[in-house]
């Protein structure tokens, strides 16, 4: 309703000149090896290896702080306090009920109620869960030590036997920023506007499932954990992810949702779906490169997994009618054909590499057909 929606814009106002003011602050006062918050949507590459010769990394890790978590977890708790502070100051008192008259305790005349006090709106179960997983994900992927790290690309050695021919380019990351962004939104939006209540208990179990695997998958996708021949773990987390997100996708779908909870959950939902898909297939090409498979098994890994990413497409667009995925897998494969194994240029045969981008670039190709059929 329109009231709602003027309730989440005054939300949303007031956090973002929280944000400002926390940003700001931290610009000016944290020292040089801080990360901003930003940063780590460039962390998470996801089983993506650098460039040959890359040399060392230009800036330092992004790391977990105290002051960090702090930020993460006052966006998620605050306003949800402040909702429940306001609606308790404005709650209206209790009327009591008058004295009886004489007919009244006579029983020939039944006594009038006392008004019930309104309860609070306190947060349900499914809105805890969904700002926990929230703050356990931005947490999680700021934890330094994973493959995907600057300090551990850097200090790989390229060589024929592990380079990975299905690697996207680097500006394809550059999507966990709407991703992060927007699923940002999506919390504030489920947790403090009541009219989201259908809406968010149908999608959370399915989300926070989805970020509780990608945790786990920060989690397993470190040198320290899972070595080159256990990659297959994390791998597996990733495709786990995109199957929860399924889950709140199809639910999502198959709800009448107005422009709003398009705008902010929707969408976020069908990003982190789409990309998370093609991470998943990004991952499994690095274990097998990280475990010296044959050449001709990683380029038909490769060809696979754009068959793969196109008929997952396919079938979401059928039975959902939402471009958003589609979309996405075509920006993964642009970008799979754009980066044309770079790592590996020098120690693969070109005609190989040629292959690779060629069957990337028709996957591209037939993902924006999917897209186009439905706009």
């Amino acid at each position: 309703s329109t009231a709602e929606a003027q309730m989440f814009v005054r939300l949303l106002a007031l956090a973002s000149l929280g944000s400002a003011t926390a940003l700001t602050y931290r610009h000016e006062h944290a020292s040089p090896r801080l990360s901003s918050a930003g940063a780590r949507l460039w962390s998470l590459r996801g089983g993506a290896t650098r460039a040959a010769g890359s040399g060392k990394p230009k800036r330092d890790e992004a790391r977990l702080s105290l002051k960090f978590a702090a930020y993460v977890v006052a966006w998620a708790v605050v306003p949800t306090l402040l909702r429940v502070a306001y609606a308790y100051v404005t709650l209206p008192a209790a009327v009591p009920a008058p004295a009886p008259s004489l007919l009244q305790s006579l029983g020939y005349v039944s006594a009038p109620a006392a008004s019930a006090p309104e309860a609070l709106p306190l947060p349900q179960r499914w809105q805890v869960a969904v700002a926990a997983a929230w703050v356990a994900n931005n947490l999680a992927v700021m934890v330094p030590g994973r493959y995907d790290s600057r300090r551990a690309m850097a200090a790989e050695k390229a060589c024929a036997a592990t380079a990975n021919l299905f690697t996207p380019s680097g500006w394809a990351f550059a999507i966990w920023g709407p991703i992060f962004a927007g699923e940002w939104l999506m919390m504030l939006y489920l947790t403090n506007v009541p009219a989201a209540g259908a809406v968010g208990a149908a999608v959370a179990p399915g989300w926070v499932a989805a970020l509780c695997a990608q945790a786990a998958w920060c989690a397993a996708f470190r040198p320290s954990v899972c070595g080159p021949g256990l990659l297959w773990v994390p791998a597996g987390l990733l495709a786990t992810t995109g199957a929860c997100l399924a889950v709140a996708h199809r639910a999502l779908r198959a709800m009448a949702c107005g422009p709003l909870t398009n705008a902010l959950v929707r969408w976020p939902i069908a990003l982190h779906f789409g990309w998370i898909s093609a991470a998943s297939l990004v991952n499994l090409n690095n274990w097998l490169a990280r475990v010296r498979s044959p050449l001709p098994l990683k380029e038909a890994a490769a060809s696979a997994s754009v068959v793969a990413a196109v008929a997952a497409a396919a079938y979401v667009t059928a039975t959902t009618r939402d471009p958003v995925f589609a979309a996405v897998i075509a920006w993964a494969l642009a970008a799979v054909a754009a980066d044309g194994a770079k790592s590996a240029r020098g120690l693969v045969a070109e005609a190989t590499l040629d292959r690779v981008r060629s069957v990337a670039r028709v996957g591209c190709g037939a993902a924006v057909l999917l897209v186009c059929s439905l706009v």
